[in-house]
């Protein structure tokens, strides 16, 4: 389905082993429900990595960027819990984008996504983002196996600034980000590999350094609040 809101957190973590039973047990029972109780925050899902890559994957969907400099959301990260101090900084290949939603088309929420985070060449920012948004991902959204397709622009400047979010890590920031869900892992992986390889997207203005990889929902949460 098509992202809710505005708004996307996409955050990729590894985990330290001796920190894995705890991490399991903190991101659904209390991490995820706390960020869903901030006003603004829509829905929340994770996944976990099928083929290498970083091993988890964390969805914020959320009404806008606004949300995420709000003093309630500010509160949170400056006074973290004492589960979320403890496993914090058992983080590793932490990635965290906080992201204006530039394209998002879906008609359902897939059991797979397949995250891409790329770079534009210089100079042919907007050139890549149009592509995207207005050739590529529509034409995907109609292939079989898929069921959303979504193109995200990191707001470096608000990501980098929230404060805490160092807070025993060290954060990667991703650039672009393209997201495509789908309903078997196959589809998803195929349809990436044909229509998203390095030469096509070098040839719509992207740097060669993409990262992709593919993951499997394990859980979602949603903030039905009126």
């Amino acid at each position: 389905m098509a992202l809710a809101g505005h708004a996307l957190v996409a955050i990729w973590n590894d985990i330290l082993p001796e920190s894995r039973a705890d991490f399991f047990e903190w991101h659904p029972r209390e991490h995820m429900v706390e960020r869903l109780g901030i006003p603004g925050f829509l829905r929340g899902r994770r996944c976990i990595a099928v083929d290498g890559g970083v091993e988890f994957l964390t969805l914020y969907e959320v009404s806008g960027t606004d949300v995420l400099a709000s003093d309630t959301y500010l509160q949170r990260v400056l006074n973290p819990t004492p589960w979320s101090s403890r496993v914090l900084p058992s983080f590793r290949n932490n990635v965290r984008g906080a992201c204006d939603i530039v394209y998002s088309q879906g008609h359902a929420m897939g059991g797979f996504v397949h995250t891409l985070r790329l770079k534009a060449e210089p100079g042919r920012e907007q050139a890549l983002d149009r592509a995207l948004a207005q050739d590529v991902l529509p034409a995907l959204h109609e292939l079989p196996h898929v069921c959303g397709v979504h193109y995200v622009v990191n707001d470096v400047a608000l990501t980098a600034g929230n404060a805490g979010q160092q807070r025993g890590r060290t954060i990667g920031l991703p650039e672009r980000i393209v997201l495509i869900e789908g309903i078997s892992a196959a589809g998803v992986r195929d349809t990436v590999a044909a229509h998203l390889a390095a030469d096509r997207l070098a040839a719509l203005g992207a740097q060669a350094d993409a990262e992709g990889a593919l993951y499997q929902l394990e859980y979602s949460i949603q903030n039905l609040a009126p």
